[in-house]
């Protein structure tokens, strides 16, 4: 990705206007969009050519992910072509790969990543779920929560605890015998889903990687990439409850005048377009560090998502607010955009777990100054 571009190119642009395309011509109520994401190619975008993809980048990814917030399509691309799809790119072997990334790209699996447990933690460094070695296979042990669009899944990438502390990550089929599955509904529409693994039998095809790999790290930069995505979403999804107040308080009269051109109302709007704006800027700055080194890619992710979760509250109280009471009911769209918002906010880490990570990231810095005598510092969690 050219690190002197600063907005969407022609061809990124073309990827956004075919999402729109359909979402205009499609019942909101009735269609799944998923089946048209796959025939579009859209599950392969990250998947080199060489493999039945598109081989595209995080531009490309931030300009489809955009687009899917604008057009209210809540699908499990970020997880599959994103998330599963970067971590088999980092950890799984030639062969592997050439197994499962063309299923990927052509719409036959829909991977998610069950990594969350029950001790709650957005990120978990030691997990309970565990794997032991019998012959040539491995038995896994354990249990995954919340695993996001994990309903609607295939398959899911699982991660393991492996010897003392090494963390592993292995493919379990839908259909894997020891397997059991709950899917619930979830406040955005999507479906997710709680796993339990009672003593599963898996073949050693399905370890991938191999020992001494880094998967912390890759689970690190991967999950980094799907909150890019999930900021690149909430822009959209802002975008278009701006667009849609700004619509309703032109035309919606109240003593006598447009609630719009009450000045009181214009602030509030000219605030919204701010935070719109500020959303835009930085999740855009998140797509682009994704190749950068981790401490630049963890900087602009973590900034990312907490001015899009603090942006995507203000933005959905106000659009509720300036709607009325029909702001929250679910016959409006208002309504539908401010509950994908709430889940985005607490996907991968709310606001305040990426400012413990800016927090972290700014006292590994050393200091390289002296204040002057007499002089006030504020602290860290003060800055934060």
């Amino acid at each position: 990705m050219n690190p002197q571009q600063t907005e969407h190119d022609e061809d990124q642009r073309s990827l956004a206007e075919a999402i729109t395309s359909f979402a205009q011509r499609r019942d909101h109520a009735a269609t799944d969009p998923w089946p048209e994401l796959v025939a579009m190619g859209l599950p392969g975008l990250l998947v080199p050519e060489a493999l039945g993809g598109l081989g595209l980048d995080g531009g490309s990814m931030h300009a489809v992910m955009e687009s899917l917030g604008r057009n209210r399509l809540t699908t499990p691309f970020v997880v599959s072509a994103v998330l599963c799809t970067r971590l088999l790119l980092e950890l799984a072997d030639e062969g592997q790969q050439a197994r499962w990334l063309p299923a990927l790209s052509s719409g036959e699996h829909v991977l998610a990543f069950a990594h969350g447990e029950p001790q709650g933690e957005h990120l978990p460094r030691h997990l309970s779920t565990h794997a032991r070695r019998e012959g040539d296979d491995w038995i896994l042990s354990g249990r995954k929560t919340v695993v996001p669009h994990g309903g609607e899944s295939t398959a899911w990438l699982v991660s393991a605890r492996v010897g003392s502390n090494e963390t592993a990550l292995f493919w379990v089929d839908a259909a894997a015998a020891g397997l059991r599955v709950e899917r619930y509904p979830c406040i955005d529409g999507s479906t997710g889903a709680d796993l339990w693994f009672d003593e599963l039998r898996l073949p050693a095809a399905a370890w991938i990687g191999s020992t001494g790999m880094n998967v912390t790290t890759a689970i690190a930069a991967a999950t980094d990439a799907a909150t890019a995505g999930l900021c690149a979403e909430s822009a959209g999804l802002q975008s278009t409850l701006f667009d849609m107040t700004l619509d309703y308080v032109k035309t919606r009269r109240q003593f006598g005048v447009a609630l719009g051109s009450l000045q009181a109302i214009q602030h509030r709007l000219a605030e919204m377009l701010v935070a719109v704006e500020q959303s835009k800027s930085l999740s855009w700055l998140a797509a682009r560090s994704l190749d950068d080194d981790a401490t630049t890619r963890t900087r602009s992710v973590a900034a990312a998502k907490v001015r899009c979760a603090e942006s995507g509250r203000f933005i959905g109280l106000q659009s509720i607010h300036l709607h009325g009471g029909m702001g929250m009911t679910d016959e409006l769209p208002v309504g539908r955009c401010v509950k994908r918002l709430l889940a985005i906010a607490h996907s991968w880490g709310d606001a305040r777990h990426h400012l413990g990570r800016l927090v972290d990231l700014m006292r590994a810095v050393p200091t390289t100054t002296t204040p002057a005598p007499g002089s006030q510092s504020l602290p860290l969690a003060a800055v934060a």
